[in-house]
């Protein structure tokens, strides 16, 4: 292969997005520019205040475009919820009902841009009113048309404070069964209060949202007495439709969002005994096929602060002190892994935010990836080097992605002394040399990009600079209208430290599997290394990672990227065969700011007895899932209950929240409340603390597991 490195520079505002960028294919001629999602942040006036630019928000939102726009163009929207949240505060305001914001938190909003607007360079936009935090990626086929800028907010027919112990849920997943028996009440009716459909991505006449569907329960409800079966409910939302693209989650026995919901809020409505369901409302996203497929995160980021922020407006509307537990079973495997994750800090900024007002909590799963060969530590001393084999398989129709995170005292002066060579399997191209801060490379074959390198030093509030470098490989599975495909095999990687310090490299290949029942698109890559393996006692085979200093791949540090901060709760995975051990794959800590999961829950029963029960897609039927995403939830069910009680018994041992299991020794906002009962917890030996955490939660009791019936 005749390939070459170039000088490139970046068009988006990270890597995951450029490489999407400089990969796509062609644009059809006449075709509408696509929309993206933008999460800004507004700018205080001259005095301090932000009123001036709520209401400057409010008028260019329903105006449909800004001042420095076209005017015969409508450039910006905003959600229906997002917009009379923002309406109510200015008006409450006026009336002097509340103090004006002084946090900016409270003062960000997501809003809608044409790409080309988005993606504006920084000298480039004169708005003057808001700051850009993230922009998300366009939304295939999303576009507007010139309607009344007028909000129209989910509604919901009564307040629920009247009402004692209510403990709201929130979910955001994939394949979500809203007409499922498990989540109705006594009377039949649906106990989802509010039910956004992102998976519809397509212009809605509903300005609720600005994409998809939304059903409010009345909706929901409607659809139930008028239906014969789940199946046709379904079939009418356009979930079921196989003209269009995307695959049907609830088409299938088995989908991820029913099993988690169930075990987070799922109750059987026949029981005679006091029906918990009834205090327990239900508030749910369902994301995007496409985002569910993309299990790197490139496109998941601005989905899932959306739902979050989307869930709170519900529940605000509700009441502004109902209590609220959102579950999110997803996971990638790179980041920084130190809190500061753009999607990390921004869902605890969220939860921070709404736990002023009432309890909220955030619960995340650990990750699956202790055996995965994903990570890996270099420690190189002046003029030293290290190198591993980087393995992209064959058939694998996505981009790989690869990021090295480098600490040292001097990193952001001896940054372009950090070379980093990356070698195909069938050619040997020139070194790509050491990269400075804003800088790029592209690997080109016949003036076509392969692979992309990308080096930047990342600033973030109250930790120190950090280098990062980020290599992207195009997919492997040659496609007619893709990017040339790499080669598959073996890509030789090799960083060197050529600065007068030493220097940490963090390795951190990031999550390219297909998710089970998706078409195979993407294959997982990973490390490898001469030194690697040592056998595994459970069946003899030479699969088990031996960690040496010879050896740079770790199964430590193996957290999902976007649970190593604070405002979250995580949940690992237990084996209940055999005494309590940590699951064969629930990842481990220690990251650099946080030692491993809070807690576990039960995910399996050894090898021939896997997975947890729970509802399958339809009404009657069970089916077993496994991994830390079914462990979450069963933390989310405990803590409502707690809530609902505020009544938790003996308080849980100080280890609960100590430093050798969590995140910190005081549980954060949104964190792990100190107080669940007694009976809550099996303590665990401090050896399995980095994967477990302090303490395992005793299986759900068998009223939880929705009866088989034939």
């Amino acid at each position: 292969m005749d390939a070459v490195w170039k000088e490139a520079r970046a068009q988006r505002p990270n890597p995951y997005l450029d490489w999407e960028w400089r990969t796509r294919a062609p644009r059809r001629v006449g075709a509408l520019e696509d929309w993206c999602p933008v999460q800004i942040q507004l700018l205080p006036a001259a005095d301090g205040s932000y009123v001036p630019n709520l209401r400057r928000l409010a008028a260019t939102v329903f105006a449909g475009r800004q001042d420095e726009d076209a005017p015969e163009r409508l450039t910006i929207r905003m959600s229906g919820d997002e917009q009379q949240s923002l309406i109510k505060l200015i008006d409450e305001i006026d009336r002097n009902a509340v103090a004006p914001p002084t946090d900016p938190v409270e003062v960000q909003y997501f809003i809608y841009r044409p790409e080309s607007l988005a993606n504006r360079p920084a000298n480039a936009a004169t708005n003057g009113f808001y700051d850009i935090i993230d922009i998300g990626p366009p939304i295939l086929g999303l576009t507007f048309n010139r309607a009344s800028g007028a909000p129209d907010p989910t509604s919901f027919g009564h307040s629920l404070t009247a009402v004692s112990g209510q403990v709201a849920i929130g979910i955001i997943d994939d394949g979500i069964a809203f007409a499922h028996q498990r989540f109705r009440s006594r009377n039949g009716e649906s106990r989802i209060k509010a039910l956004w459909l992102q998976d519809l991505e397509r212009p809605t006449p509903d300005l609720g949202v600005a994409f998809g569907r939304r059903l409010d329960n009345d909706e929901i409800n409607a659809l139930l007495r008028s239906s014969k079966s789940e199946a046709e409910i379904y079939r009418r939302v356009g979930l079921l439709d196989f003209g269009t693209a995307g695959r049907k989650s609830l088409a299938s026995r088995i989908s991820h969002g029913t099993h988690i919901l169930d075990l987070a809020g799922g109750y059987d409505p026949s029981a005679r005994e006091d029906y918990v369901g009834d205090r327990r409302p239900l508030l749910a996203v369902q994301l995007p096929s496409t985002v569910t497929g993309d299990t790197s995160g490139v496109t998941m980021g601005s989905y899932v602060l959306q739902a979050v922020r989307q869930i709170m407006l519900w529940a605000d509307r509700i009441s502004a002190k109902l209590p609220l537990v959102i579950n999110f079973s997803y996971g990638i495997l790179a980041g920084p892994k130190n809190g500061t994750h753009r999607i990390e800090r921004a869902l605890s900024q969220l939860i921070e935010s709404r736990n002023r007002r009432a309890p909220t909590y955030l619960v995340l799963p650990a990750g699956n990836s202790y055996r995965a060969r994903v990570t890996g530590v270099m420690e190189l001393e002046s003029d030293a080097s290290d190198d591993l084999d980087w393995i992209i398989l064959p058939d694998d129709a996505t981009p790989n992605h690869l990021e090295i995170w480098l600490d040292g005292d001097t990193i952001e002066r001896d940054l372009t002394s950090i070379e980093v060579n990356l070698v195909p399997p069938l050619g040997q191209p020139a070194a790509i040399g050491g990269l400075g801060d804003g800088e790029m490379r592209t690997l080109e074959v016949d003036d076509r990009p392969v692979a992309g390198v990308y080096c930047d030093v990342i600033r973030s509030l109250g930790v120190s600079p950090r280098g990062r470098i980020h290599l992207s490989v195009n997919g492997t599975a040659p496609r007619s209208d893709g990017p040339r495909p790499a080669p598959a095999g073996r890509w030789r990687l090799s960083v060197t430290n050529k600065s007068r310090s030493r220097v940490t490299a963090h390795l951190y290949i990031q999550r390219d599997d297909t998710p089970a029942g998706f078409p195979l698109r993407g294959r997982q890559s990973h490390f490898d290394h001469a030194g690697a393996y040592g056998r595994v006692d459970l069946d003899g085979s030479y699969l088990e990672l031996k960690t040496t200093k010879v050896c740079p791949i770790t199964s430590e540090d193996t957290l999902s990227a976007i649970a190593t901060g604070t405002g979250s709760i995580v949940v690992g995975a237990a084996d209940a065969a055999d005494r309590l051990r940590p699951a064969d794959y629930t990842s481990s800590g220690p990251s650099i700011s946080r030692n491993g999961p809070d807690c576990a829950a039960v995910s399996d029963h050894g090898a021939a007895h896997w997975g947890v029960l729970a509802a399958g897609t339809y009404s009657g039927s069970v089916v077993a899932m496994r991994g830390t995403s079914v462990a979450a939830p069963q933390l989310v069910r405990r803590i409502a209950d707690y809530l609902q009680s505020q009544d938790p018994g003996p308080v849980l041992v100080d280890a609960v929240m100590a430093t050798d299991a969590g995140a910190a020794a005081a549980a954060p906002a949104g964190g792990l409340p100190r107080a669940i009962g007694a009976d809550a917890a099996i303590a665990v030996p401090s050896a399995d603390r980095r994967r477990l955490g302090a303490f395992v939660l005793p299986e759900a009791a068998a009223a939880h597991v929705p009866k088989r019936k034939y």
